[in-house]
């Protein structure tokens, strides 16, 4: 009885460890930013061929809703309104004449006629004042006061900015219409809501690679106090910012229920030590498989399986095996219910962080044989040996 209480005690020092190698993906390719837009803008033209008599009014300057923003040239407007005057009083008089003969309909039919080209004329010389249709700011003068401008020139444009919008990808569980969003603007983190979900455009092809099901959303931002600004560059929540890899989904480990501030991680072999990673998991290739994002490098191995948990700033030393000899990984295992490989484990000291990142004092080597370094390079002393993490 005491000597299985001494065993149950022990500290075990191997394991059947199995890894594997990660095939990982920058995660610059999926970023893709939108551009604020304003929610209101107009581009403010000519009526007719005209010159431009005055603009006052300089790029950036706030409007009210019907101020005047530019003057074309009014004298040939203004006269075709006494034109068009003269002719109403003339046919005023004809039909006073004519008012009891036999074509006195025909004298109130071209004052009728009359009238109307008068009213004509004088929509003509009102559109020779240029006002905002809305209250807003300009962002763009073309002109300047004497220039000749044919029909439909650009004079100015004019945006509201009180609320802006972008066309954003997003994760097709979150954007459903009227929901509010995070969304990251040049740094700086803003609340929006979702208009419309629309199908995602061809500049967003690169997004069909990844498992998450992306959509893209019209997401409305306020912005009375005028702290953002047409074209910055927005990004979505909903892209990944760190490395992506593909892993079988028996490697995931999952917080444990009812645990706070945690949330899913994978074990990675990184300079011969455990690391926790914590992870984002994107979605589901395949039955077995899951993509996720995380702070990976190049050269971890992930850890699929162990036969004993294995806490982080363990020490991983794999047997002189023929896998192990050249830095790989036992394909198959002669006895299908075991797989990975042998390797001598030495848990980290007590107080040691045991987290990714950190280094671990201990290095003592368990009993199972030293890992066999490549071969024309230099084994590193132990003394010398660089930190972990």
């Amino acid at each position: 009885m005491t000597t299985r209480t001494t065993r149950a005690q022990q500290t075990p020092d191997s394991a059947k460890v199995e890894s594997i190698p990660l095939e990982l993906k920058s995660p610059d390719r999926y970023q893709i930013p939108s551009v604020l837009e304003p929610i209101r803008r107009v581009t403010i033209t000519a009526p007719s061929d005209s010159i431009l008599r005055s603009l006052e009014l300089p790029v950036g300057s706030s409007v009210r809703d019907r101020q005047e923003i530019a003057q074309l040239d009014r004298a040939e407007a203004l006269a075709r309104v006494k034109i068009a005057e003269a002719n109403v009083k003339e046919m005023q008089a004809t039909l006073a004449l004519l008012k009891e003969a036999p074509n006195a309909a025909v004298a109130q039919a071209q004052l009728e006629a009359a009238q109307a080209r008068a009213e004509l004329a004088t929509l003509d010389l009102d559109r020779c004042t240029l006002r905002a249709p809305f209250a807003g700011r300009l962002i763009d003068v073309a002109v300047s006061p004497g220039q000749f401008l044919p029909k439909g020139a650009k004079v100015a444009e004019l945006v509201d900015d009180t609320s802006l919008r972008v066309l954003i990808p997003l994760d097709r569980s979150v954007a459903t219409v009227g929901s509010n969003v995070k969304i990251n603007v040049e740094g700086q983190v803003v609340t929006g809501k979702v208009q419309a979900s629309l199908p995602l455009p061809e500049s967003h092809a690169p997004l069909r690679e990844l498992t998450t099901a992306f959509t893209a959303a019209w997401v409305i931002i306020p912005n009375e106090k005028g702290e953002l600004e047409p074209g910055q560059r927005a990004l979505s929540p909903s892209l990944p910012t760190s490395t992506l890899a593909t892993i079988p989904a028996r490697a995931l480990h999952q917080p444990a229920k009812g645990a706070t501030g945690s949330g899913p991680h994978v074990q990675v072999i990184r300079n011969e030590y455990v690391a926790n990673i914590p992870v984002r998991i994107l979605g589901n290739p395949g039955p077995e498989r899951v993509q996720v994002s995380g702070l990976f490098r190049p050269t971890d191995a992930l850890i699929v399986s162990s036969s004993v948990p294995l806490i982080a700033g363990t020490l991983i030393r794999f047997s002189g095996g023929g896998g192990a000899a050249n830095g790989g990984v036992e394909p198959t295992n002669p006895d299908p219910a075991e797989g990975g490989e042998v390797a001598g484990i030495t848990p980290p000291r007590s107080g040691s962080r045991g987290s990714a990142g950190t280094t671990t004092k201990s290095r003592t080597s368990s009993s199972a044989a030293p890992r066999v370094p490549p071969a024309n390079v230099p084994a590193t002393p132990k003394a010398t040996a660089p930190p972990p993490f």
